[in-house]
């Protein structure tokens, strides 16, 4: 019977060419490589290495079992990687909080790519305008537009800012015109927020903007609000990242520059380092990176025409 682990020394002596270098490259000594080659000829009854002066040559039979220590070779490598990634797999779950828009515009998206990359991890997506209270750990991971956190016990990470516009239907547009500037927002019908939508810059800056309007419908979610706009009611604020790629909507003006939302990610303190945390927070921060020109209003917005 061949041992198996008699065939890692056939091959290398045939890939070195010598015992010496054989040796070496397995971290033993020439003296037990030699051994193990004699050992395994007398156990099979054939010679698998010409000794010639210019080093060990291996014979036909020499060169089939090379060839089979190298396919095994190749297959031990590939278990030990697979066995390598299980062991690095993480797992667990965690809660995200965030509004309903980042949630169906940006967050839900990305979820099957991150679950084509971490299987392991179970993503509890929280999605409500209401913002819960991270120190009493009612969510691990918060994305959020508004002013930098400064609650105690988390961490919080900057991420592209969100960029607002005015807009408005196409039937709307169709019947009053586009109000291309913002003097000429003022004397068109307007879609008016409530809740905590209503402190928003971007909502107090349209009532500014048109003082002499009157609101034609209120709303208390962006949802809504899209809603509302579809149908021709007005005109109303959205971030650019949703107004730009609702079906039925026109961008009347360049962002505001002004009313630009900061967007923050805040971890936990204590879960922060959590391998699984972590590799959300990380894979959700980096593909965010990359959307930073619709976040900005800057991808081909719809035209009136």
């Amino acid at each position: 019977m061949i041992d198996w682990s008699d065939l890692r020394f056939v091959l290398a002596v045939a890939r070195a060419g010598s015992a010496l270098r054989a040796a070496q490259a397995l971290k033993l000594n020439q003296t037990t490589v030699m051994r193990r080659i004699t050992q395994l000829e007398t156990d099979i009854g054939a010679t698998l290495f010409e000794r010639k002066q210019s080093g060990y040559h291996p014979t036909p039979l020499g060169e089939r079992l090379a060839a089979v220590a190298a396919r095994i070779e190749q297959d031990v490598n590939a278990l030990e990687s697979a066995i390598s990634a299980e062991r690095r797999q993480v797992s667990g779950s965690v809660r995200l909080t965030t509004s309903e828009a980042l949630a169906s515009h940006i967050v839900a998206p990305l979820l099957p790519v991150f679950r084509k990359q971490q299987p392991g991890i179970l993503i509890e997506l929280l999605a409500e305008d209401r913002r819960l209270d991270m120190a009493r750990g009612e969510a691990d991971i918060a994305l959020r537009t508004g002013s930098r956190p400064d609650s105690a016990g988390i961490v919080a990470r900057r991420l592209p800012d969100v960029a607002w516009s005015v807009y408005c239907s196409r039937s709307y547009a169709d019947e009053y015109g586009v109000p291309d500037s913002v003097g000429a927002l003022d004397g068109h019908a307007i879609l008016a927020v409530d809740g905590a939508l209503a402190n928003r810059p971007a909502a107090m800056f349209l009532i500014r903007a048109a003082p002499n309007s009157k609101v034609s419908a209120r709303s208390n979610s962006l949802a809504n609000l899209v809603s509302a706009l579809k149908a021709g009611l007005g005109i109303a604020m959205l971030p650019c990242l949703i107004g730009d790629t609702e079906a039925g909507l026109v961008r009347c003006l360049p962002p505001v520059r002004e009313v630009r939302s900061e967007m923050w990610m805040i971890v936990r303190q204590d879960v922060k380092s959590a391998p699984h945390v972590r590799a959300f927070a990380d894979f959700l921060a980096a593909k965010i990176q990359t959307m930073r020109g619709q976040l900005a209003g800057e991808t081909q917005p719809n035209s009136p025409a």
